[in-house]
């Protein structure tokens, strides 16, 4: 019956919506309940993700809060499609039911494993290197400024006294400088290899980009179900459960095998910060040269 579902994906990213709009409203559950009509229990049942809210049900909650336009209909579109266990989401983590889905998954975790192949993990992110990551992909700079805080938001579940169990592999094209900002490049690096070991409850491991056949993910080991495994493609996400998850184990003892040690990546990541610091030196002395030349007239010497 829906009223009993196992907490899906999409049923925890609904919860998780109907929860931040109560907050914001700033109801509590019981004043909430009496004002539709509900049990607070049953109230916090739903936010959990642990039992579905009918659409119907949905409505009435979002009137009560006042909740309207935009917000409202992406809430409905998550509460019409609770059903199944597995869930692709279309639209990048610009879209509030993907990154609402997210951030759920990430409140209940009790550990995250990431591979991150060819980019720094999102949670490990710096705001610089965020803003090329993101960048390209969102022109408008409202929206790219709420992304890019809302990543460096997501980071409290590796970092602070909240933190879970973290274990991160990042792919070795990872540590290219594929933007051309050599300057970022540095301070994105230079946070990883300050992060090598300082940490009890995250790894840093770097490993092959060629060393498993599967592309990014994140598995989420949750406090109420089973694992979670959230794949982000461009302008989408798939988070995967039960059977489609099963095979991410495998996968993560294959990264577990192939990547570096904690002290081997960490000399291979001062490596790396001292290659961008020579690169960002040698392109001040260029700027400094060709600003020469353009004041001056002269070419500058050998």
């Amino acid at each position: 019956m829906r009223g009993t579902d196992m907490a899906s994906p999409r049923a925890r990213g609904l919860g998780a919506a109907l929860r931040d709009a109560r907050l914001e409203a700033r109801f509590g559950l019981r004043e909430l309940g009496r004002r539709i009509g509900v049990n607070p229990a049953l109230l916090s049942n739903w936010e959990l993700g642990q039992r579905v809210p009918t659409p119907v049900e949905v409505a009435g909650v979002l009137g009560a809060l006042g909740v309207t336009g935009q917000r409202k209909a992406w809430i409905m579109l998550l509460a019409r499609g609770v059903s199944g266990p597995s869930w692709f989401s279309a639209g990048s983590q610009a879209d509030p039911a993907h990154y609402t889905t997210l951030v759920a998954h990430e409140r209940v975790a009790r550990s995250v494993t990431v591979w991150a192949p060819l980019l720094v993990p999102d949670l490990l992110q710096v705001p610089d290197y965020a803003r090329l990551v993101v960048g390209p992909t969102l022109r408008d700079k409202e929206k790219l400024d709420q992304v890019v805080e809302d990543r460096l938001d997501r980071n409290r579940i590796v970092f602070g006294a909240g933190a879970v169990t973290a274990q991160m592999f990042i792919g070795s094209e990872a540590l290219k400088n594929h933007f051309g900002v050599t300057g970022v490049m540095r301070r994105q690096m230079s946070f990883l290899r300050d992060l090598v070991g300082l940490s009890r409850t995250l790894t840093i491991r770097l490993a092959p980009s060629q060393a498993v056949s599967e592309g990014a993910f994140s598995r989420y080991t949750l406090k109420d179900t089973s694992d979670v495994v959230y794949c982000p493609h461009h302008g989408a996400g798939v988070f995967l459960v039960g059977k489609d998850a099963e095979p991410y184990t495998a996968t993560i003892e294959r990264l577990a095998k192939a990547a570096m040690s904690q002290r081997e990546s960490l000399a291979c990541l001062s490596d790396v910060v001292d290659q961008f610091t020579e690169e960002a030196a040698e392109e001040r002395l260029a700027d400094d040269a060709g600003l020469t030349q353009l004041l001056t007239g002269e070419e500058p010497e050998d």
